[in-house]
């Protein structure tokens, strides 16, 4: 090594500690400031912070409350401007600048599920559901393609009474998605592959939940409070009735439900009343007028009131939980007892701190959750409570569900019982109309329900104004347990004595889950309805 090396090397060492050094140095003078100016800070601070040790002082108790509600504040729905065209298509538009979106949304009234033929749940949702696979001019796969490419949505639905058409866009491509939207409502083509592909992916599904108790518990519900009604009927059909659909099912619906004069049409959004009606004119206005005027003139079977407690099993030996439906019928969608009845609902069974999930969870612990609902319709509605339990506890939740609603039928309600109610339900109404695919939707109801042409803007205030005693009357009329159904579906031979045991007067069928049958008159597979028979 040469003296240079060893003197270059002595160097680098030196720098390196004297690096070291005054690194250290820095670093334990700002730890001392920080700690100077910590201690100076907690010097200053403890005179304010002398009460805050978290210990509650001799004397003082600790009530756990809720803050209050904040002021009330005026709630504007927007009015919306209409016309009808001369085919008969009604328009609705509501105008709102702020973002340059839109939602256009179309209600076709006689094509909800009610409408199945005979013994052929499905044909509706199937009509439905195969409007946006393929037209005259477009396969599935172009329409999906051309509405992704602007970033849209064009999705289509059937429920019990009407189905939906339902288009979001922005407004530069307003009329591209109105050429996909009125082609797939006018011209669907329903072609053999594509009904194809959907059946198999729903016989697949319904296999699967014909063997799940939670969709046997509800689908069997459905069609013993509804009875012979079509209300009562699974709108995803059934195994037989799917097998059996054709194409020739799908266009006969289609052209006698599908019409310009029983349909409505809403734009909402970055769009002006006469652009809407230019637009809805253009691409919907040559849409040829159906013989049909009445909406109302095919009025489906309504159900009979039950009679008695009927207990309806539903036996699924493997099952390790019950599924627990109870209900009967409720109300038409404008019946005039609909905001008594939705606060009372709310009391009871509408929320997480509702009368029926406090005690069934909450204070019992024999379920994760228990809610209850009315469904109302344009003809009838259903009034249902549904939750879920280990097998053991399947009586003496079930007794407590019916125990529950004897007392809400019988008694009063609090006043911070309606305050919360009263609260919620007006609270959370704006909030469920801040989109315009949601304003859309509540100007439609309106119409397609025959409600008051304010029911929108007068909801809250609606809602505010009922009273308990309006509660305790319905309550009393849709709560009481003498005529009631009760679906369970679980291991029945685990909770079958007693439940007869608790209930001696209620009347029972049970009905292996593999010999379910809901288009039966007895909910049974023939076979096996001849061997009960015997």
């Amino acid at each position: 090594m040469t003296l240079a090396t060893m003197r270059w090397n002595f160097l680098t060492a030196v720098l390196a500690l004297a690096v070291v050094a005054l690194t250290g140095l820095t670093a334990a003078a700002r730890q001392s400031g920080t700690t100077d100016q910590a201690g100076a800070a907690s010097h200053e601070a403890a005179p304010e912070n002398k009460n805050g040790t978290g210990v509650v002082p001799p004397g003082v108790k600790l009530v756990p409350t809720m803050p209050g509600a904040g002021p009330t504040k005026a709630f504007h729905f927007p009015q919306a401007a209409t016309k009808t065209l001369s085919n008969g298509l009604r328009v609705f538009v509501v105008t709102d600048h702020e973002q340059p979106s839109i939602a256009a949304r179309m209600v076709l009234l006689t094509a909800g599920s009610i409408k199945d033929p005979a013994a052929m749940p499905g044909v509706a949702q199937m009509t439905a559901n195969m409007l946006t696979q393929g037209t005259e001019k477009r396969s599935a796969r172009e329409i999906a393609e051309a509405i992704d490419f602007i970033g849209g949505k064009l999705e289509a639905a059937s429920g019990k009474d009407s189905s939906t058409v339902t288009l979001n866009i922005v407004k530069k491509d307003l009329g591209t998605g109105l050429d996909l939207m009125s082609d797939v409502v006018l011209h669907p083509a329903f072609l053999g592959d594509e009904l194809d592909r959907r059946r198999q992916q729903l016989l697949s599904n319904l296999t699967v939940q014909y063997s799940d108790p939670e969709y046997l518990a509800s689908v069997v519900f459905g069609r013993v409070v509804y009875g012979a009604s079509p209300y009562g009927w699974p709108q995803e059909g059934t195994t037989g009735s799917i097998q059996k659909l054709t194409r020739d099912d799908l266009v006969k619906f289609h052209d006698a439900n599908y019409a310009p004069n029983t349909a409505l049409l809403a734009f909402a959004g970055d769009i002006a009343p006469e652009e809407a009606f230019a637009a809805a004119e253009k691409y919907f206005g040559a849409w040829p007028k159906s013989a049909k005027t009445d909406v109302a003139a095919d009025v489906p079977a309504l159900p009979a009131a039950p009679s008695g407690q009927h207990f309806w099993l539903i036996d699924k030996p493997d099952a390790v939980q019950t599924q627990i439906r109870v209900g009967t019928l409720g109300i038409r969608r404008n019946d005039p007892d609909y905001f008594p009845v939705r606060v009372m609902n709310h009391v009871f069974g509408g929320g997480y701190n509702s009368r029926l999930n406090t005690e069934v969870r909450v204070k019992s612990g024999l379920t994760y959750g228990a809610y209850s609902n009315f469904s109302p319709h344009m003809y009838a509605g259903s009034f249902g409570v549904g939750t879920f339990t280990r097998t053991a506890a399947t009586v003496q939740a079930t007794k407590l569900v019916v125990d529950l609603l004897t007392k809400m039928s019988a008694g009063d309600v609090t006043p911070a019982e309606m305050d919360m109610a009263r609260d919620y339900l007006a609270g959370v109404y704006p909030i469920q109309a801040e989109t315009a695919e949601q304003v859309a939707d509540h100007v439609l109801s309106v119409a397609e329900f025959h409600l008051p042409a304010d029911y929108n803007s007068t909801y809250p205030d609606k809602i505010r104004k009922v009273s308990s005693a309006e509660v305790q009357k319905a309550a009393q009329r849709y709560l009481e347990t003498k005529d009631i159904d009760i679906v369970l579906a679980g291991n029945v031979s685990a909770f079958r004595d007693g439940l007869k045991k608790e209930f001696p007067d209620a009347q029972f069928t049970e009905i292996p889950f593999d010999q379910v049958d809901v288009l039966a008159p007895d909910l049974m597979k023939p076979k096996q309805a001849a061997a009960a028979g015997n």
